[in-house]
């Protein structure tokens, strides 16, 4: 039981809002906090806002609530026609975009402070092309991070797994979590989501 969370979301024109985030500590209180959170941002991309707008409005909700400062959230709108995403992030690790060929991106040109931080101020939001065949990480630093070493490294190790030409989302979580928590080095709580587009 802890604060990471992931959620997806359908929106007019076949589009999909998704969302990660991770709430600062463990146990019944930041679940309690994460479970209103996710609720809150849902209920936001439900209104047809875009990421950075519910990142901005998460923000001020944030500011209120016992337990959600410092929380990191990304939020991005998934448009599979247009094969793009726009995203923002409130201080959370980067998105990983592997292109058709191993080509890695990370998602980082929407940054700003997580929640609760510097409530009241604008969020960022980029887009980024989703080409036929690429994959797309939302992760929790539980995936990734390791006391021992520094997170690039975990994230590096995230990226080319990612990278493994597999044919569903299923069996893409199912390796990245063979390969980067089958060895049992994580103590953190783990949330991903993973898209691939067609």
């Amino acid at each position: 039981m802890g604060g990471d969370w992931y959620d997806v979301v359908e929106l007019p024109g076949r589009r999909f809002g998704v969302v990660v985030g991770d709430v600062v500590g463990r146990g019944l209180d930041a679940a309690a906090t994460m479970g209103q959170l996710r609720s809150a941002a849902r209920a936001l991309l439900l209104e047809n806002n875009g990421p950075a707008r519910v990142l901005e409005a998460l923000d001020r909700f944030a500011d209120l609530l016992p337990g959600a400062f410092c929380t990191t959230v990304f939020c991005g709108v998934i448009d599979p026609a247009t094969r793009t995403v726009r995203y923002s992030s409130a201080g959370h690790l980067p998105a990983l975009l592997v292109e058709p060929g191993g080509v890695v991106h990370r998602l980082q040109d929407a940054q700003s402070p997580p929640l609760a931080v510097s409530t009241g101020s604008e969020r960022p939001e980029s887009t980024a092309i989703l080409a036929t065949g690429a994959r797309l990480l939302l992760y929790t630093d539980g995936l990734v991070e390791r006391r021992d070493e520094i997170i690039d490294s975990g994230i590096e190790r995230a990226q080319a797994a990612l990278a493994a030409e597999l044919p569903t989302a299923e069996a893409v979580v199912d390796h990245l979590c063979t390969v980067l928590l089958g060895q049992g080095r994580h103590g953190d709580d783990v949330a991903l989501l993973v898209y691939l587009q067609s």
